[in-house]
């Protein structure tokens, strides 16, 4: 990629944090009259998690044609686990809570580890630090993964734009611009099938 091409991608990248550490501050500013509606919890986080979707798709090179044996979870993961420096075990419960239960339920559930019987439950907080962090309640087998929107968006734009970053390893390495060349283009042409049936 040319220097203008990567300066332009360096602007785009920089537009969608700023989007959501300004989304993000607005659903939590503070209101006072009595009729006033609270805080706005779960969309800074649903758009927080479609960022994270978005800048690990530019890294793998896919967003919905996922190459055989590949999924989105483990992917966002990766990016999560490589440039946010969180534990692999908190990046898959979050974004199973977070991108998976909250995007398609409108609030995030319970889950549960087939394996090792684990159930996972979750606290959102902006004034916490306990953010990522995985505890056991004290309930048999339960654990509580904190969660803070602002600090995510803070972690999103180190994880990007920091030292060790995803940006400065897009500028000098070919095959994460050919990734990241091969996910605009699908984002550029998705496709629909209207169909007619009804599935119900």
């Amino acid at each position: 990629m040319e220097t203008d091409e990567l300066e332009k991608i360096g602007i785009m990248f920089r537009d969608r944090i700023d989007s959501l550490e300004n989304d993000t501050r607005r659903c939590f500013w503070p209101m006072y009259g009595p009729a006033d509606p609270g805080v706005a919890w779960f969309p800074p986080v649903m758009y927080g998690f479609a960022t994270l979707d978005y800048f690990s798709s530019f890294w793998a090179g896919w967003n919905q044609r996922a190459p055989a044996g590949r999924n989105q979870t483990d992917r966002m993961s990766a990016f999560a686990t490589k440039y946010l420096s969180y534990g692999w075990k908190e990046s898959q419960i979050a974004v199973h809570l977070w991108r998976h239960k909250l995007m398609h339920t409108g609030e995030p559930r319970l889950l549960c580890d087939a394996e090792s019987g684990e159930s996972y439950i979750w606290a959102l907080s902006v004034t916490s630090e306990r953010h990522m962090l995985l505890q056991h309640t004290g309930a048999k087998d339960e654990f509580v993964l904190f969660f803070n929107p602002v600090i995510f968006g803070r972690d999103l734009r180190i994880g990007v734009f920091g030292q060790r970053g995803y940006y400065n390893d897009l500028i000098g390495n070919l095959s994460l611009q050919h990734n990241f060349g091969v996910c605009m283009n699908e984002f550029k042409t998705y496709k629909i099938k209207l169909r007619r049936e009804s599935l119900c």
